[in-house]
């Protein structure tokens, strides 16, 4: 205990003394500041599959750089979300994740509504029987060069489940000409818990100079735990350990022809959920960071393998681009169930053996995933920029799920046969075609329109038994569906740094078939469309840039995830929604190396007509779950140097979430749970000498408690103890790096 609280006092300390430090105006006013300091850096992304300006691309985008992530130690999406607007990213415990944007989802376990790309790869399943909601990848940042958040629907290139938006991972390539790489080691201590750290390395090899470069990256990290288990006395349960790494070779064959071979691996296991047990109002059932589950259950481990090659071609007359990917994901995740299936028990077992006895679930998914896409692309320059191509991808599922009779003391099987028992491999297949167009009147006027053709096949196989179910149930069910998304709309340069546009866009879910006993056999695609107007624009020259957007997405058809008297989940249609809102992004460079940056998020995401499925009760004008009407971040950051050879800078960010419902109840008397606002300020500070980097932070440094999601531990009733995931408390932590 000594030895965590001088770890902590000393990190502390650290922190403080470096931001006391720099904030003495006798070092900071009286040096020269760097050259670079006040350059402003053009952001250039990919997000229409091609590289262009972020200024120039008509649609709202928002754009993470991997150094930015590095400094503040962010990690993971739930570390940034907040300075995003529109995303929210929600914890189910376990190490599930669900991402959504501008309000359109309906909670976790449904089809995603929000794509994966690493680079120009899909990642994860597209639908519920693979997780596709639930397993996000955390790349860690000395593998990226940046990451970009699309909002609103981006159906027409990028397909099935983005019709919210789509995250990509964008990768850092390797270079052909130099040879550097970089070392770190970092820790931290969080309060009312333990201490972590971790370490990531990499580097760049050019093995034959202009001709083949190797780019290899590495990480291992421990994240703090602070939950205690009530239940058995365990302290810290909720320690994350992640680890994982990326090769990527890149062949210049000729000047007009390269080939870059890529592998991405990731290992998390979760031992604990970062869930607290409270009343549906809140109120700790056994008090703060605590929560009671059967001991060894509520973990979780993620194993993500992707593989992939990307050839590239100068035809002259166009750009061929081949993308090749196969992707292998595990995810494994045992629950405590007995909130729900442990008052089945009392059938079984005498009344004295009760106490003792809780029951668990075994979850295993595992998806397969063969990807291809081939495009041909105009060389820049001409009239029309025209883009066309096919896709195609094959994906194979499988969910194992076991409800056995468990022991309260560490979790394990007592031996009686299973309760229930569920074997579902699933198949899905989706074929398309694409294209795009801009036309460009003049140097001014613009005018872009792209579609999308899709069609999609899947089959669901499901095996439900054990002793609650009697004699098996064997479902074998095909679906097939087709449609068909675009993207529309003018642009109107005011200057080359200023930008309008209007655009409407359309996203959807594939549709598919319901395995869950008596219940509907199917169900059908859900569509979304964006209608949106923007600006972008430099409003003052090395000042001041503006980065704003309304949009209006009527959402049909919602796929929504009910539950069976017997407990089985099932996705059924349940009417309309709509969310409307707006963002704005202010970049503000006052001062020389001074950034001030402000994001603004409002979105109004509610139903538009009852929720017409016979599992779920909601009424026209609610909120769509986990959904905030406000939020917004402010971060300010300064450079400066020090004294020769030293520079440094601080910063600051202050984050706000509104006030979120979630999911919706089963019955008109059922109470959804409701998280209130919060508000957390997270502060950073560095300095740089020849090739070490030394940064501090410290996150949530108010030690706010703020609920992220929560869910009644049964799910049947959805009454008595809910369980709630919270925010990670007040932490500090350091890292040191080296480049060469």
């Amino acid at each position: 205990m000594q030895g965590k609280n001088g770890i902590r006092a000393l990190l502390a300390t650290t922190i403080l003394t470096t931001f006391s430090f720099w904030s003495l105006p006798s070092y900071a006013d009286g040096a020269a500041a760097d050259d670079s300091l006040d350059e402003l850096q053009e952001i250039v992304v990919t997000a229409q599959k091609k590289t262009e300006r972020l200024m120039d691309v008509p649609a709202s985008i928002a754009v993470v750089s991997s150094q930015s992530l590095l400094q503040a130690n962010n990690t993971q999406l739930r570390d940034f979300y907040t300075q995003v607007p529109g995303l929210n990213v929600t914890s189910s415990g376990n190490g599930r994740t669900t991402i959504a944007i501008r309000g359109i989802t309906t909670g976790a376990g449904n089809n995603p509504t929000v794509g994966l790309t690493i680079d120009d790869v899909p990642i994860g399943s597209a639908t519920s029987g693979g997780l596709g909601d639930a397993v996000v990848p955390e790349i860690d940042p000395s593998s990226l060069q940046q990451i970009e958040v699309l909002r609103g629907p981006q159906g027409s290139l990028y397909g099935a489940s983005s019709m919210g938006g789509l995250i990509r991972y964008v990768t850092a390539a390797p270079n052909l000409t130099e040879t550097f790489g970089q070392v770190a080691v970092s820790g931290s201590s969080v309060a009312h818990g333990g201490e972590g750290g971790g370490g990531r390395a990499y580097i760049n090899v050019p093995i034959v100079e202009d001709k083949l470069g190797l780019r290899v990256s590495a990480f291992a990290r421990m994240d703090p735990g602070y939950m205690t288990n009530a239940n058995s006395g365990q302290t810290e349960i909720n320690v994350n350990r992640t680890e994982g790494g990326r090769a990527s070779l890149l062949w210049q064959i000729t000047p007009s022809i390269s080939y870059q071979a890529s592998a991405t691996y990731q290992h998390m296991t979760a031992g604990g959920s970062a869930n607290e047990y409270v009343s549906v109002d809140r109120v700790p059932t056994y008090g703060d960071y605590t929560q009671a589950p059967i001991a060894g259950l509520n973990t979780g481990y993620l194993d993500m393998g992707i593989y992939n090659g990307n050839l590239k071609a100068d035809l002259g007359f166009a750009n061929l681009v081949a993308v090749t990917s196969y992707s292998h994901t595990v995810f494994n995740g045992p629950q405590d169930t007995t909130g729900t299936f442990g008052r089945y028990l009392g059938f079984f077992f005498p009344a004295p053996a009760l106490p003792a006895l809780g029951t668990g679930i075994y979850n295993y998914y595992q998806t397969n995933k063969l990807s291809q896409e081939i495009r041909l692309e105009s060389q820049p320059g001409g009239m029309i920029d025209w883009m066309v191509g096919g896709f195609a991808t094959n994906e194979d599922n499988l969910n194992r799920q076991n409800v056995y009779v468990a022991n309260k003391a560490n979790g394990e099987n007592v031996g009686f046969p299973d309760l229930y028992t569920v074997f579902g491999p699933s198949h899905y297949r989706e074929y398309a075609g694409f294209g795009s167009a801009t036309y460009h009147f003049d140097d001014k006027l613009d005018f872009t329109f792209g579609g999308r053709f899709s069609r999609q096949f899947q089959e669901s196989y499901q095996d439900v038994g054990g002793v609650l179910q009697g004699d098996n149930e064997i479902t074998d069910i095909h679906s097939g569906t087709s449609v068909f998304t675009y993207s529309l709309g003018p642009q109107y340069h005011i200057n080359k740094d200023m930008m309008v546009y209007g655009r409407v866009s359309t996203g959807f879910r594939p549709g598919g078939p319901n395995a869950a006993p008596g219940e509907p056999a199917a169900y059908n695609s859900d569509t979304t469309t964006n209608y949106e107007v923007g600006f972008k624009g430099v409003v003052v020259d090395h000042l001041l840039t503006v980065d704003a957007a309304l949009f209006d997405i009527e959402w049909d058809d919602i796929q929504l995830q009910a539950a069976s008297p017997t407990g089985f989940s099932y996705v059924q249609n349940g009417g309309t929604a709509r969310s409307r809102g707006g963002e704005l992004t202010l970049t503000l460079t006052p001062s020389e190396g001074l950034s001030v940056v402000a994001n603004l998020g409002y979105t109004d995401a509610t139903l538009t007509e009852n929720i017409k499925t016979s599992g779920l009760y909601g009424l026209k004008g609610q909120r769509l779950p986990y959904s905030a009407k406000f939020s917004g971040s402010l971060s300010a950051d300064q450079k400066f140097r020090i004294v020769d050879g030293f520079n440094g800078f601080v910063g600051a960010t202050v984050s706000y979430i509104g006030d979120r419902y979630s999911v919706f109840p089963t019955k008109s008397t059922g109470q959804r749970f409701f998280m209130p606002s919060y508000t957390t300020v997270d502060l950073r500070a560095g300095v740089t000498h020849d090739d070490w980097n030394l940064s501090v932070y410290a996150k949530n440094l108010g030690n706010e408690i703020a609920f992220v999601s929560g869910g009644p531990l049964d799910t049947i009733t959805r009454t008595g103890i809910y369980s709630a995931a919270i925010i990670q408390p007040r932490t500090f932590g350091m890292t040191i790096s080296k480049d060469f």
